[in-house]
Parts: C-alpha cells; structure tokens; sequence
C-alpha cells in the first residue's frame, strides 16, 4: 500500500512534529508550506492522504481541494485546521474534504483518521476480500460465508474486515477499539466491553463455518487463524 503523505502547513513546528511522527509511524511525509508549494508536489505524484491547513500565507487551502480532486479524486483529504466554526468544516467537506481535525489535536487521534480513511479508500475499490469460505463486498458491506449471505451488525462487520485485514496478526485490545470505536475512549478500559462484542463474533462466525477462526492471545489479545 502506498504510505506517501503530502502535509500543506505553514506552522513548521506542527508540521515538523506531525511529519516525524507520521515518518516514526511508517509513513513517508512530504512537507509543503504554502498552497503553491503544495499543487507543485501533488502535480508531480500521486498522495493517498493529504493533511491540509487552510490558514496559508498565499491564501485558503479550501481552495487547494478541487484542485487535488480534479487531479487525483482517490486521493483522502484531511482538513487539519483551528478554525472551528460549523460553516468552514461544512465548506470543506462540501467542497471534497473527506475529514475535518480541528488544532489542537492528539496525534493518536490524527493516526486513527488516516488509517480510516485508507481503509475506507482502499475497500472502495476492492470487488471483494475472501478468507477461507467468508467473503466480504466492501461496496455493500455484504458478508457471505460458503455462498450465502449472513447478516453483521455494523460492529461485528468492522471487527471481523479488521480481523481479515490483519489474518494471522495478534492485535490488542487498545487497537481493535481504535479502529472499529474511534472517538468513544469511554468503553477504551472496559475489556468486557470488548470481549463482549469479540464474543459475539466468534459465535456467529462458528455458527456459520464451524469453525473458531479468532484465537484469544492470553496477555497479549487476538488474531484470526487460517484453519
């Protein structure tokens, strides 16, 4: 998957501590500081994400969006920006933001987003993903186990595509939250929240396969085993 990330901010301090922790995070950032530097480099290559301030000093990112979509429309934007209002965030995403971050914000939380929405991008244009005798139909949010469609709840599709998506991997707690939860920190420290809904998983994926497909890691959390 490409982890190329454009990053348009002209406070170098955020943009160096958002681009070293996105590098450290296995991301390759590329840093511009104004909206002319900024389509100079999305010209030239294609950027899955694009983190985009819209306070610049040669004038609105919000003008940096159908620039960026015209050229390239896969591409994810994320509007990271102090301006809160309700009309600037419904402007951006009226003009073909994806996602709107307001400063300050938590690094963890700027991390969550961008793998969403390429998760979301990518399933986006994937016909569909098989494991075993399940297949899924991301366009659709269909599941299908031996050819016949059974019904998940949102939770329980969001678990088990990201079970599939990291097979054989043991994912902790704190990251299967992370990604099927999101802001809801609340239920973060409550492991029978989680096991509750892992549980629930388990049972309907044994019901319709026979099988035990997630393993519990004892210390460490799950993964999902080819049988």
């Amino acid at each position: 998957m490409n982890k190329d990330i454009l990053l348009i901010e002209d406070d170098l301090s955020l943009q160096k501590t958002v681009a070293d922790f996105l590098n450290s995070s296995g991301f390759k950032c590329i840093c511009a500081t104004s909206i002319k530097e900024g389509k100079q480099l999305f010209d030239k290559k294609f950027y899955p994400i694009v983190l985009l301030d819209l306070g610049l000093p040669d004038g609105d990112g919000l003008d940096c969006i159908p620039f960026i979509k015209s050229i390239w429309n896969e591409t994810g934007v994320i509007i990271i920006s102090a301006r809160d209002k309700l009309e600037d965030r419904v402007d951006g995403l009226n003009l073909g933001a994806d996602d709107y971050l307001v400063k300050p914000f938590h690094l963890s939380e700027l991390y969550a987003r961008i793998n969403a929405l390429l998760r979301r991008n990518f399933h986006a244009n994937s016909c569909s993903i098989q494991f075993e005798d399940i297949e899924i139909n991301p366009l659709n949010n269909e599941v299908k186990i031996s050819g016949q469609v059974v019904s998940f709840s949102k939770k329980e599709y969001n678990l088990l595509l990201y079970f599939i998506e990291n097979k054989t991997r043991v994912l902790t707690k704190e990251s299967l939250f992370e990604h099927v939860w999101g802001e809801n920190s609340v239920f973060m420290d409550n492991s029978d929240f989680i096991y509750t809904h892992i549980n629930r998983l388990r049972k309907k994926l044994k019901q319709h396969t026979g099988e035990n497909y997630i393993k519990t890691v004892h210390g460490f959390g799950y993964k999902l085993e080819i049988h």
